[in-house]
């Protein structure tokens, strides 16, 4: 795919960082040598842990140019995921971007410079569609998340129709959200190459990010001011915290002409913010099954409170009221022969069609997705706090927030708030950061007479909601 951008001027810049750029000429010459060394270590599944780098990029696509499968690993895993991923991957080399080896493997050579290559014996045989050239495992809903299988040609024509219908040319992007985010990935680095843009790389210090959670945001706005960014892709808690510094007297750069939000609920709220202070922000819709964005708000055709038109690659459908995308879909998922090459897939989220715009009015699977758009499910915390023996029920709730509550009900009246939260911290640090409880409540037992459980005990989450809301309002303004 490397012949889809190697046509550019070979003097324009095509990636840009800290210490300095390279050039389109420089780019192809660079993805064509790290393709000629993976073809010589005889692996077909390769796992990039990088920071937002020039080599995590020059290593993507030199993997589809040597034909051998890429497996980006999200920085914020757990250990616990990180096993899962390598084990259920069969990943067979890893690249890093530091000298310590998550598990255990022999160290091998590398020829570049600041990349570490570790080479391991998997014990089995992945069942991977024919065709698959990338494994995603960017949700982490739980602790064994699912490897979503994907073709090259999948993903560059996504790409293909962000550049056609957003209609940027020579755009320069700033990549805020790791690279290994799909969306990221393809409309952040493959969309910018494809209109012979430039890609600006920042480390994650330099973005002000500590794993998933944004712990410096006067350093991601410096860098906005630094970098002169035309586009971004940001969550809502990145776009809420933009808002938040414009709104307080922070000049955004007046580079910037688009803005795409997504990857989470969008409250309303923060895109009037955004319009009355002339930001460009336009919100969209997808997922990795869909290989990334599916529909998206344009220039030329906005509906704000939308989730935008449905993108020329992929059919949208409302079908018993849920959204089904039919066309450029993903190959199946990891080790799940039963799911290899639908024709068509059912999100789980409920939407609707006001004309050519699409609306999402909400999920049909329970699962929540927080601000910074990582998904995530309560049974799989709620059982981790289950297992520590300490409570008879507990519920998690974060949706559309930047972090997770609990509603506690303690084994015993007796136990102490620092027992419990003892406890907590104990099964925090089993889960990643994302997942961790923040602030917690002492509640009272949930009944099915007060209609918080169904009659075979399973919690009634929507009336737990209603009853616990402003609480659960009060634990997300406390401080984690």
């Amino acid at each position: 795919m490397i012949g889809k951008i190697a046509n550019w001027p070979g003097e324009r810049t095509a990636l840009e960082f800290r210490n300095g750029r390279l050039t389109y000429a420089e780019l192809v010459e660079a993805v064509e040598l790290r393709a000629a060394w993976l073809r010589a270590q005889k692996v077909s599944r390769v796992a990039l842990m990088m920071d937002n780098t020039p080599e995590w990029v020059l290593f993507d696509l030199a993997c589809q140019q040597a034909g051998v499968c890429c497996v980006p690993v999200p920085g914020f895993f757990s250990a616990t995921q990180l096993c899962h991923l390598f084990e259920q991957a069969g990943i067979e080399l890893l690249l890093k971007d530091s000298a310590a080896a998550e598990l255990p493997a022999a160290e091998v050579v590398c020829l570049f410079d600041g990349i570490y290559a570790f080479r391991f014996s998997p014990l089995w045989e992945p069942l991977i569609p024919h065709g698959c050239e990338k494994i995603t495992f960017t949700s982490g809903s739980t602790g064994a998340p699912k490897g979503v299988c994907l073709s090259t040609a999948s993903q560059w024509q996504v790409a293909e129709s962000l550049v056609k219908q957003v209609g940027l040319e020579q755009v320069r992007h700033l990549c805020l959200l790791p690279l290994p985010t799909l969306l990221e990935n393809i409309a952040g680095v493959y969309a910018p190459l494809l209109a012979g843009g430039t890609v600006v790389l920042a480390s994650e210090e330099m973005r002000g990010f500590a794993g998933s959670r944004l712990v410096k945001p006067e350093s991601l706005l410096k860098l906005l001011v630094d970098t002169h960014p035309h586009t971004l892709i940001l969550v809502p808690e990145l776009l809420n915290i933009l808002l938040t510094a414009a709104q307080s007297g922070w000049q955004p750069p007046t580079s910037l002409k688009f803005i795409a939000v997504g990857g989470a609920h969008v409250a309303s709220e923060l895109l009037e913010r955004a319009q009355a202070l002339n930001l460009p922000v336009y919100q969209g819709y997808g997922l990795s099954e869909c290989v990334s964005v599916t529909a998206l708000n344009l220039p030329t055709n906005v509906q704000p409170s939308s989730a935008g038109v449905p993108l020329n690659h992929n059919i949208l459908a409302i079908e018993n009221g849920e959204v089904v995308v039919q066309g450029n879909l993903f190959l199946g998922y990891l080790n799940e022969p039963d799911s290899f090459y639908p024709t068509k897939v059912k999100t789980g989220d409920l939407g609707s069609f006001a004309g050519d715009f699409l609306h999402i009015d909400g999920r049909r699977k329970n699962l929540l997705i927080n601000s910074f758009g990582r998904n995530i499910s309560p049974e799989w915390i709620e059982a981790e706090l289950m297992a520590s023996g300490f409570f008879l029920q507990v519920m998690v709730a974060g949706d559309a927030m930047p972090h997770c509550v609990a509603l506690l009900v303690p084994m015993s009246d007796s136990l102490s708030e620092q027992h419990i939260q003892q406890a907590v911290m104990q099964v925090n640090q089993r889960l990643p950061d994302y997942a961790q409880i923040c602030n917690w409540l002492q509640v009272a037992p949930f009944s099915a007479q007060q209609g918080q459980l169904t009659q075979n005990g399973k919690l009634k989450r929507a009336a737990i909601l209603a009853r616990y809301q402003n609480d659960l309002n009060a634990l997300y303004r406390l401080q984690a």
